[in-house]
C-alpha cells in the first residue's frame, strides 16, 4: 500500500505540475491574443483617420472645381459637406490627433464663411469675378491645410505599419 500511496502522491504532484504549466500557457496566449486585438483596433483607427481625412480633402478640392466653373448651387451644397464633415472629424480622437483645437476652429470658420458666400451666391445666381476669385484662394487655402493633415496622417500610417 505504501507504494501504491508514494505511486499516486508522485502522479498527483506531476499533473498538478502539468496543469500549472498549461496555465501558464494559457495565460501567455491570452495575453499575446488581447495584445493582437489592441493592435488591430489601432491599426484599423490609422485607416479611418486616413480614409477619414483623404475623404475631407477630396471633398475641399471637388468645391474648388466647382467654384472654378462656376457651378453656383453645386458649390453651396459640396461646401455644406464640407462643412459638415469637417465638424464631425475634428471632434474625434482621430481629428484631435491630427491637429490641435486651434487650427480645426480656423478652418471649421473659414469653411463656414465660404459656404455662406457660396450660399448667397447661389439664391441670386450671380457672383462678381472677384468675390468668385477670392473664394477661390480662400478654399484653395483651406485644401492646402486639410493635404497637409493628410500627409501627416499617411505619414503616421507608413511609420506605424512599414
Amino acid at each position: 500500500m505504501d507504494i501504491i500511496g508514494i505511486s499516486g502522491l508522485v502522479v498527483s504532484i506531476a499533473g498538478f505540475g502539468l496543469s500549472l504549466w498549461q496555465l501558464r500557457k494559457t495565460r501567455r496566449a491570452a495575453e499575446a491574443a488581447a495584445a493582437a486585438a489592441q493592435e488591430t483596433a489601432r491599426a484599423m483607427r490609422l485607416i479611418d483617420t486616413v480614409a477619414t481625412i483623404h475623404d475631407i480633402c477630396g471633398r475641399s478640392r471637388d468645391l474648388l472645381h466647382l467654384v472654378r466653373e462656376g457651378s453656383l448651387i453645386s458649390a453651396a451644397t459640396a461646401a455644406f459637406e464640407l462643412r459638415d464633415s469637417i465638424a464631425r472629424f475634428h471632434v474625434t480622437a482621430s481629428g484631435k490627433a491630427l491637429a490641435t483645437q486651434n487650427h480645426w476652429q480656423t478652418i471649421i470658420n473659414d469653411v463656414r464663411k465660404f459656404h455662406e458666400r457660396l450660399e448667397l451666391a447661389a439664391k441670386t445666381n450671380s457672383i462678381s469675378a472677384q468675390d468668385s476669385s477670392e473664394l477661390f484662394n480662400a478654399i484653395a487655402h483651406t485644401h492646402s491645410l486639410l493635404s497637409g493633415f493628410a500627409t501627416i496622417a499617411d505619414q503616421g500610417a507608413h511609420n506605424g505599419y512599414s
